[in-house]
């Protein structure tokens, strides 16, 4: 039976084990402001890339936005004006790591593994390594010219970064928590049918 395997208690445990390990990682040790550093990514859509990289070791933070266009908009660029293509926009990861811990070059290691970017992808879902310095200019051109195979190109990080709306950021963190619940539900159910109701339909 159904109900049987996924127990509600187990489901539960699924759902507190995402809880603690959110809060683990939001726990860990603050770094100064002097060793926090930024850097931008345009790898594809972004919700897997900012997620694939929230809980490695000397990342501090992910957050999902807009950017690689210097133009100036009347108001802030949203998610449909950039699907529209009314905009040279590219979705993108920005990302605050800790430079005691992560290298500039490592970050560009992090990027190639997350990167989702294909041949052929229209601006917004362009692979980009945006360099905000000559130095990263240079790191990020030659870590391209070794690992060909990374679908990525450099550029001059943009004026601005428009932060993307609310429902984006943490995205695929919010839904595993939503599907937990579900199955939770469907489990707790499940435990309120008859025994015998499978045995009646399939």
């Amino acid at each position: 039976m159904f109900a049987s395997v996924f127990s509600y208690r187990f489901c539960l445990c699924i759902i507190i084990a995402i809880v603690i390990q959110r809060q683990a990682t939001s726990l860990s040790t603050p770094s100064t402001s002097s060793t926090i550093k930024t850097c931008h990514f345009g790898a594809g859509c972004f919700w897997a890339p900012a997620d694939n990289l929230q809980n490695v070791p000397g990342i501090i933070s992910t957050s999902v936005g807009y950017c690689g266009d210097d133009s100036k908009f009347n108001s802030p660029p949203n998610y449909d004006r950039v699907c529209n293509g009314r905009t040279n926009l590219v979705e993108a990861v920005r990302v605050e790591y800790d430079s005691e811990q992560l290298k500039y070059s490592d970050m560009l290691s992090l990027f190639a593994n997350v990167n989702t970017a294909e041949y052929g992808n229209k601006r917004q879902y362009k692979g980009i390594v945006f360099t905000s310095s000559r130095e990263e200019e240079k790191i990020a051109a030659q870590f391209l010219e070794m690992n060909k195979g990374v679908v990525a190109e450099v550029e001059p990080m943009s004026k601005s970064f428009y932060k993307a709306e609310k429902y984006h950021q943490d995205y695929w963190s919010k839904w595993r928590i939503r599907i937990a619940f579900i199955v939770t539900s469907f489990a707790i159910a499940g435990n309120l049918l008859p025994d015998d109701l499978g045995e009646k339909f399939f």
